[in-house]
């Protein structure tokens, strides 16, 4: 206890009862039921919408086991042993527990981090075809990559040997944790800032309305968020150094589950929305298909009815930036692959498809406008009933008129 001066020790003594358990268990347990929920609702989503599980969706599922284990090893290894407790109230082997637990806590950190980089990284070289805008995907991937061994291996040999990391009573030389920690903390803000603004130039020259390219910049920008607790993680980093660690790796353990939480529900929670939204649509869609059957058919026309259907669906066109049908995924866009359709204009589809329907159910079948030579009289071409219209007795020869005749005479 030589670390702390008199009138710290003399605070440690009147406040030694303190605890923070409860903040522990709190700040653990949310991030493993959200990121466990997020995940699974995307995979759902993607399995759904006939997408499949592609590369950032197995990188985000990695990503949520290294969070999991994460918040698993912080409440395994730090309640049980003083961990939310001053350190005076600490055994030493509890003390050794904690730092230990520290230890695993810091490798599944870096390694989600990474994890989510790389699937947001692989989502955008996935939905964005532009050649140059690859290559700087890759690169940046490339950098992620060696960024996350580099900061593995040296914190794997962070002490020579390694049980001095967690066992005072070991004598080994040691990396300065509170250096270590800054410098992982302002390449991973930079790096963060780096990947959610990627997208804004090659959003900015899509050809869209300018209100629709800042929805699209804000949407794929909301990752940002992370980067504002990863600077406020940066107030906490004193908690690696501070004498009284156990009280003080809460705060920081707090924002270092909630980070890489940050970006993984960035990189669900648009696709869990869209998806749900397209199920929607193909419900209320097909529910206003069955109600207005048809009871007869004319050349082309089922190819009209299933291009109606396709553009309900949102599955026209793509975007000339887009990739795939995952682009779709993220904005459901008619015409460009990002647009959605108006409130106006699905009541006029619904209109121009009631019209039609009617048209066709009226004049598709063929109608005799000569009557034969052998009829001894005239009988009428039409019969009403409360079923709707009726052949005629009698079918003569000579020009009929179909649904299309009558469309051009319109």
């Amino acid at each position: 206890m030589s670390a702390f001066t008199p009138e710290q020790l003399a605070y440690l003594q009147a406040h030694r009862d303190d605890s923070r358990v409860h903040e522990i268990y709190g700040v653990y347990c949310v991030p493993i039921a959200l990121a466990t929920i997020s995940t699974t609702l995307r995979v759902w989503a993607k399995t759904a919408g006939r997408n499949g599980v592609t590369l950032d969706d197995w990188l985000i599922i990695a990503a949520t086991v290294c969070l999991v284990g994460q918040c698993a090893s912080g409440l395994g290894f730090g309640p049980p042993h003083g961990m939310g407790r001053h350190v005076i109230a600490s055994e030493p082997y509890d003390l050794m527990m904690v730092r230990k637990g520290d230890y695993v806590f810091s490798h599944f950190y870096d390694i989600a981090l990474v994890m989510v980089k790389l699937s947001i990284l692989a989502f955008y070289y996935r939905i964005f075809a532009l050649p140059i805008f690859r290559k700087f995907v890759v690169a940046t991937a490339a950098f992620v990559i060696a960024w996350g061994i580099g900061i593995t291996v040296t914190l794997a040999l962070a002490c020579r040997p390694i049980a001095a990391f967690w066992d005072s009573n070991v004598a080994g030389d040691c990396l300065e944790l509170v250096t270590f920690t800054y410098f992982t903390n302002i390449s991973n803000l930079c790096t963060d800032i780096w990947i959610f603004v990627m997208p804004w130039p090659v959003i900015w020259h899509l050809r869209m309305q300018t209100k629709r390219k800042v929805l699209l910049c804000f949407i794929f920008s909301i990752g940002l968020a992370t980067c504002v607790v990863s600077s406020v993680r940066l107030t906490v980093v004193l908690g690696h150094g501070n004498p009284d660690f156990t009280w003080y790796y809460v705060p920081l353990g707090a924002y270092s589950a909630f980070e890489p939480l940050g970006g993984l529900l960035c990189a669900n929670l648009p696709i869990i929305f869209h998806m749900w939204r397209k199920r929607r649509n193909i419900l209320t869609d097909s529910f206003r298909f069955k109600t207005q059957p048809s009871s007869t058919a004319t050349p082309n026309s089922g190819g009209s009815r299933r291009s109606r259907i396709a553009r309900s669906l949102g599955l026209s066109n793509n975007s000339q930036s887009l990739g795939d049908s995952q682009a779709r995924t993220i904005i459901g866009d008619e015409e460009s692959g990002w647009h959605q359709e108006t409130q106006e204009q699905r009541a006029e589809q619904s209109q121009r498809a009631q019209f039609f329907d009617k048209v066709e159910k009226s004049h598709t079948i063929s109608v005799d406008v000569a009557p034969s030579e052998n009829s001894s009289r005239r009988e009428p071409l039409f019969s009403s009933s409360s079923a709707g219209i009726q052949l005629p007795p009698r079918a003569a020869e000579g020009m009929k008129k179909n649904v299309w005749e009558v469309r051009r005479q319109r």
